[in-house]
């Protein structure tokens, strides 16, 4: 079995990460700190960091700026695996909202032991126009994790992170960082952005394709990053999405079969989907075909997921078949329940056909 994400944080971590610590404050009570660990059992991976993070602001001096330069020192002069220095910039995100200045200044160096994405959303918060400043001069860091750190940190549906209002209300506010990021030289920053944009476009889909359509005309902009940042709005079968992407949005085509197979399954199997399709137009077609599974609930309810099937260029009264794959199981972020499931397709967005097949068990 898959070893639980928790897991990953667990006394050995900790004692590691007091070893670092007790290099730049010799004074530091080790033993107290790896103590918080035995409150793991019970615990979350995001709740280990927090308890850890509370353990260093216990046995560090009380002196937050004085503290606070003994976790920064830990963090450049060692490097850390995995989860190991991620309770560093948990110290500044729960203990560091009295002395914003010195705790954003902070995140340049401790966003390279763990990011600081999640560090930074409280100051977001309670000191927004002094936390946009600082993201706008991390912009033009030469540290690609800081550059990442104004992109993801203003993310407004950051995973694990708690809602920035200011950023939900006024998108505007991390589109004008994104501005400054899309030349940037790194694909780990271009994908930040594009997914930064793939938050905004759930609320605010005109705006994204707006600027997205002036940045495509540049053709210095990564299309890869166009594209990953579409990907939402191209499901849904935006028309502005897919003429950006150069898609045909108003397919003329005709579905002659959808099948799937087998028709009932057990979890762990795969069900192999084939369509036929006929263009019924005169011109090519660049069409974006999709799939999406209707899971049933553990409470009886429906619950759906998009997911990519191909790109298909189609020519002018071309008749084709495509297959596809899927193996049906539990997944860290979704369980499936025994009864049938219903699976459309979509092309350019739009649903044009539909199967299903029964799940025999499922999960408990």
């Amino acid at each position: 079995m898959t070893e639980p994400l928790k897991d990953r944080f667990s006394l050995l971590q900790v004692e590691r990460l007091a070893d670092r610590l007790a290099d730049s404050y010799p004074d530091l009570d080790r033993s107290q700190l790896v103590s918080v660990a035995r409150k793991f059992d019970d615990l979350e991976l995001k709740d280990r960091i927090a308890v850890t993070a509370d353990g260093i602001a216990a046995a560090l001096p009380a002196d937050y700026p004085e503290a606070l330069r003994i976790v920064v020192q830990t963090a450049k002069l060692h490097d850390f695996e995995m989860f190991e220095g991620w309770p560093l910039s948990t110290f500044v995100e729960r203990h560091g909202l009295g002395d914003p200045e010195l705790s954003i200044r902070s995140m340049t160096t401790l966003t390279g032991a763990w990011t600081c994405e999640f560090a930074i959303r409280p100051f977001l918060t309670e000191h927004l126009d002094l936390a946009l400043t600082a993201c706008h001069e991390w912009t033009g860091s030469p540290d690609p994790d800081v550059r990442r750190l104004a992109s993801e940190g203003t993310r407004p549906l950051l995973p694990w992170a708690p809602r920035v209002r200011a950023l939900n209300d006024a998108p505007e506010l991390g589109l004008s960082i994104l501005e400054k990021l899309r030349h940037d030289d790194s694909e780990m920053v271009r994908r930040s952005v594009a997914n930064h944009f793939n938050d905004v476009a759930k609320s605010a889909p005109s705006l994204v394709t707006d600027t997205l359509q002036r940045w495509s005309i540049d053709a210095t902009v990564d299309k890869a990053m166009i594209r990953h940042a579409l990907r939402t709005l191209v499901k849904n079968g935006d028309t502005n999405a897919l003429a950006i992407l150069g898609f045909t949005t108003t397919p003329r085509v005709v579905v002659e079969s959808f099948e799937i197979a087998p028709s009932t399954i057990r979890l762990g199997d795969s069900i192999e989907l084939a369509v036929e399709i006929v263009s019924q137009a005169d011109i090519a077609q660049r069409l974006v075909v999709d799939f999406v599974i209707h899971h049933p609930t553990k409470k009886g309810a429906v619950s759906k997921k998009v997911f990519k099937w191909t790109n298909l260029d189609l020519g002018p009264g071309e008749r084709v078949r495509i297959t596809k794959s899927r193996k049906i199981q539990t997944a860290s972020t979704r369980r499936y329940y025994q009864g049938e499931h219903r699976i459309d397709l979509q092309i350019a967005g739009q649903v044009v056909s539909e199967s299903a097949f029964e799940l025999e068990d499922g999960s408990t």
